[in-house]
């Protein structure tokens, strides 16, 4: 190890993704140990690459300051770069297709099959006999890969015709709450109706959010309106300048975290901006909160 300069370490580790810089660091004390500017060499290497970024790149990441290690921030820009994916979903009736996780189908079937399937392990657990009636509608959201915070942003959905679907916006939920809740959100979820549990689902990325109380934004494609809350006092929705419906096709939001807007496009028109004062951090959000009919769904 001694034969390699920094020079030839800092190479190497710029081909690594974060997680193989972590293992490269504890490898050797002399990688992982903290040296010039209090970096270690690994640390040096994720600055260079993020130094080495295209500016519109640079543009998207957080400030270092909150941050624990350049390795962090190097993260959030290999999470950026990926294509936008459905890498959460919850609720009743959903599933990826083909594994893909960039399109996700809905279907009233597929939340029968669920419910039987739940109502199998009561019996097994329990000896419970009364049965789960099938709902008539679905509910459920996809929750995009990418976490937001600085810099423009823009992502496509297209869609089948379906009712009762939106599109917007919602801070980052932590990965412990989904682990520990999932299971119980099968029978349907909605980021509009338990305050106290979005709080919980979001709380440890807070520090994150700004001065922003819009913690969860919806343009909904019928009829076209604008849904937000803050988890807390307010719940609206709102007509705003240049308002239509999107009952199918596609539908592009441009999340511009400089300025603080969220604006509406459709079929690649511009229709106008549905809601200012947005700061912090957002995913992509992809909801259908009481549809009776099947959709696919696809981000890009």
């Amino acid at each position: 190890m001694k034969t390699l300069t920094d020079d030839a370490v800092l190479h190497i580790a710029s081909f690594f993704d974060t997680v193989d810089m972590l293992n490269f660091a504890q490898t050797c004390r002399r990688f992982g140990r903290r040296q010039h500017a209090d970096l270690s060499l690994v640390e040096q290497g994720a600055r260079q690459l993020i130094d080495s970024a295209p500016t519109y790149e640079k543009n998207w990441l957080p400030h270092k300051k909150g941050r624990t290690t350049w390795i962090e921030v190097y993260h959030e820009l290999l999470k950026l770069r990926a294509p936008p994916s459905f890498d959460l979903i919850l609720g009743s009736g959903i599933n990826h297709v083909n594994k893909n996780k960039y399109h996700v189908y809905v279907s009233l079937r597929e939340q029968y099959e669920e419910q039987q399937l739940q109502q199998a392990k009561l019996l097994i657990r329990r000896k419970r006999s009364h049965s789960i009636l099938p709902s008539s509608v679905v509910s459920c959201v996809g929750i995009g890969n990418h976490i937001m915070s600085h810099g423009k942003h823009f992502v496509k959905f297209t869609m089948t015709r379906v009712e009762k679907i939106s599109f917007g916006i919602i801070r980052p939920f932590d990965e412990y709450w989904v682990d520990e809740n999932g299971d119980s959100c099968k029978n349907g979820f909605s980021p509009f109706e338990s305050w106290s549990d979005m709080i919980d689902a979001t709380s440890s990325r807070r520090k994150y959010w700004g001065a922003s109380n819009v913690h969860c934004c919806l343009y909904k494609a019928y009829p076209g309106s604008c849904q937000w809350t803050d988890w807390e006092t307010t719940q609206t929705i709102d007509d705003w300048y240049g308002m239509e419906h999107a009952l199918d096709g596609d539908v592009g939001l441009l999340l511009d975290l400089d300025v603080g807007t969220l604006s509406v496009y459709k079929n690649r028109q511009r229709l106008g901006i549905i809601k200012d004062g947005l700061s912090g951090e957002y995913c992509w959000l992809m909801s259908i909160q009481g549809a009776s009919n099947s959709t696919a769904v696809q981000i890009k």
